[in-house]
């Protein structure tokens, strides 16, 4: 199967978790069992698997832990949390994770699972500054006295 007829069989959200993981430096992207293993410096740091009815992202997290934990509390059949920092996210084909929450978790991962030398980057890619940017301008700005 060509990576082309893979895309056409992928939901909107896989596309874009797959596009997010791609912009990062000297990715490569590979398999692990059924899924896509997305691969820096030979340390996989994203899983994407597809089911009939569901997609499913695993990622490593660190400082985002305990929000992936609170989600894990409220949404236990979309989110787990499990050994050493993985987290398990299934969703349904039609439902996008919350605005903003995989470019942040995919590069927490990315972050920790690259080379020193190319973690920086994980910061810098697009995605992640535009979340970034949003989010400080939704935050209202404290005044000094």
């Amino acid at each position: 199967m060509s990576m082309r007829s893979k895309e056409q069989s992928e939901s909107k959200p896989m596309t874009a978790i797959r596009r997010i993981a791609m912009q990062y430096p000297e990715v490569e992207e590979g398999t692990s069992c059924v899924n896509r293993a997305f691969k820096v410096g030979n340390k996989s740091f994203l899983f994407l698997g597809m089911k009939e009815e569901t997609y499913q992202v695993r990622l490593k997290l660190s400082d985002s832990l305990d929000e992936a934990m609170q989600l894990a509390e409220q949404s236990p059949n979309n989110y787990s949390v499990g050994l050493h920092g993985w987290l398990l996210v299934t969703l349904p084909h039609k439902l996008p994770p919350p605005k903003g929450l995989m470019e942040r978790w995919i590069a927490e991962s990315f972050r920790l699972l690259a080379p020193k030398a190319l973690q920086g980057h994980a910061i810098h890619a697009p995605s992640a500054i535009a979340a970034s940017k949003k989010a400080q301008k939704k935050s209202p700005k404290k005044k000094v006295p």
